[in-house]
């Protein structure tokens, strides 16, 4: 098993690129943490499962249909307070 690491802070035209870059890969699973990186990996792929490291409310920022069943490649932990 082979785990590549990516980092682009917070810059969406940087995650985006790299996000891309794990697509092209064909990445067994994508992890990114916080919303940015979790859009850019929604946009570098509908197939790559996508695992979300801690978000506050998926389901308001339409990264899934529903918390019960997310409707889309994305699973994780979300901070709902």
């Amino acid at each position: 098993m082979l785990l590549e690491y990516r980092y682009g802070g917070e810059s969406p035209t940087r995650l985006g690129k790299l996000a891309a870059e794990l697509g092209a890969l064909d990445a067994a699973v994508i992890v990114a943490r916080g919303p940015v990186a979790i859009r850019a990996a929604m946009h570098a792929t509908t197939t790559i499962p996508i695992v979300m490291a801690t978000t506050a409310d998926p389901e308001a920022l339409g990264f899934v249909k529903s918390l019960a069943r997310p409707g889309v490649n994305i699973t994780g932990i979300a901070n709902l307070t």
